[in-house]
């Protein structure tokens, strides 16, 4: 039988069964199911799960030229204002709205806000940001106008909770709800959560890009914290008992870990804000190395505590092997060592150090950055890119333990080969190698890296090299 002859299996389920399918969908998608058929028109407008994005109608070029832009926004509210309408007596689970510039628009979100709250949504976004923002500091409290209105802080129903660039916000008034579990908040000035993460019911916990955070504590029972490119206070101490993953990008600061988990699954830490190409050595790259090195140490406790899954930066690994002591790292418990990476020389020493500090590594991904990786790279400091990984050294981990090495954004140059031999070469239980090119890879590209993937799995019998396309 022809394709196109065979009954279309999704379309012939009922309504209940549809709505239930797309309303796993993002809203973007769901929105786009209207043009399968005549039926798939009306049964969209029936999912439970609605968020109204901005930058979802507004294309880059659109953005870029002032008058298109602002007829775009036009067209945007007034989809908005006519899918409420649609829908004003259906039930809705998720809502949301995302929209910049909102002084000329209160109307309309006091109304919307409204409209969610009396649906009673489990979920709800409230994203008020600027796609030009970079960091807190480019933020005005001027450009602050929409106020959260009393009725969120007493929604009973609400189970998750994002709330972006919005003025006067008070997370201590949301204590009271008894089934809020995932909050997020960013670009803002953010009082004190002590006072709501001190409920047992919140399980997630991100801060996003907020300013003036003068608490000196980060105390609950959260599963997952995430904080990005916020002022913290200088001592802030993370005390969290019942975290699995915990994800950190900003300054380098002086925080302490009191009373955390034994085994915490993923920890990832970002300090690219502060990196730069100076190559020269100075007295901060000692004390930067130092302080990352009792970083790593007191989050694991000196060995008392374990990160299945470790993340680290570039930076992380350049400044590592410039502390003064940089042999003062202890050894770690790590299984799974993710380095994102430039694959820069000058990162080199820092990726051997983490090597040798994690002596039970059964997986690694190095998951590399631009500048392109295809790139020749001068010498730093005596360490030559074409001959470092060629030295006969291995560590205990490519002794006994490392089964599996993944690159991501394989281009197929001299850089990674060379380190991806290194690991063919001295890893005696290494069972594949995993090379994710990128999507946007030109033909040619394609072709070489093909070809530099063929030759890996030539210099060896027994470890598999598989290519895939990202």
């Amino acid at each position: 039988m022809d394709s196109c002859d065979q009954p279309d299996i999704i379309s012939n389920l009922p309504d209940v069964l549809l709505v239930l399918i797309i309303s796993c969908l993002s809203f973007k998608e769901c929105v786009q199911t209207c043009a399968l058929s005549k039926r798939w028109r009306s049964v969209y407008l029936e999912t439970r799960n609605v968020s109204f994005k901005e930058t979802d109608f507004l294309s880059p070029s659109v953005d870029a030229n002032p008058i298109r832009n602002a007829l775009g926004r036009i067209v945007f509210v007034d989809y908005v204002r006519r899918w409420v309408i649609r829908i004003h007596d259906q039930p809705i689970d998720t809502f949301g709205i995302s929209i910049s510039y909102p002084e000329t628009y209160i109307d309309l979100i006091e109304s919307l806000i409204a409209f969610a709250v009396g649906k009673k949504v489990k979920n709800l976004v409230l994203d008020f940001s600027n796609p030009a923002w970079r960091t807190f500091h480019d933020v005005t409290l001027d450009e602050l106008v929409v106020e959260i209105p009393q009725s969120v802080y007493e929604l009973a129903t609400l189970e998750s909770l994002k709330v972006g660039a919005c003025k006067k916000f008070d997370p201590s008034k949301l204590s009271n709800l008894g089934k809020l579990n995932t909050i997020s908040f960013g670009w803002m000035e953010l009082t004190d959560p002590k006072p709501l993460l001190k409920t047992s019911r919140v399980k997630s916990l991100t801060i996003n890009d907020c300013g003036e955070l003068y608490f000196d504590t980060i105390k609950g029972n959260m599963r997952e914290v995430a904080v990005k490119n916020c002022d913290f206070f200088p001592n802030c101490t993370f005390n969290l008992p019942s975290v699995d993953i915990l994800k950190y990008s900003g300054d380098l600061l002086p925080f302490e870990f009191d009373n955390m988990n034994t085994i915490i699954s993923e920890v990832e830490f970002d300090f690219r804000v502060l990196d730069n190409n100076n190559d020269e050595s100075n007295d901060s790259n000692t004390a930067e190395g130092g302080m990352l090195c009792h970083l790593l140490n007191n989050l694991l406790d000196y060995g008392g505590r374990s990160a299945t899954t470790l993340t680290v930066c570039p930076f992380l690994l350049k400044m590592i092997p410039r502390s003064e002591h940089p042999h003062v790292l202890h050894p770690m418990e790590t299984k799974h060592l993710v380095l994102k990476t430039e694959l820069h020389p000058r990162e080199f020493n820092g990726i051997r150090l983490l090597l040798m500090n994690c002596p039970n590594l059964e997986t690694l991904t190095i998951d590399l950055l631009p500048p392109s990786p295809i790139a020749t790279a001068s010498s730093y400091a005596d360490i030559d890119p074409e001959t470092y990984w060629m030295q006969n050294i291995s560590y205990e981990c490519q002794r006994e333990t490392l089964k599996a090495v993944a690159v991501k954004n394989f281009f197929g140059g001299s850089k990674e080969l060379h380190i991806v031999k290194f690991f063919i070469r001295g890893c005696e239980r290494l069972e594949r190698v995993e090379l994710y090119m990128p999507f946007d890879l030109d033909k040619g590209r394609k072709r070489l890296a093909y070809a530099k993937s063929e030759m890996l799995q030539r210099s060896s019998n027994r470890v598999q090299v598989v290519v895939h396309n990202s």
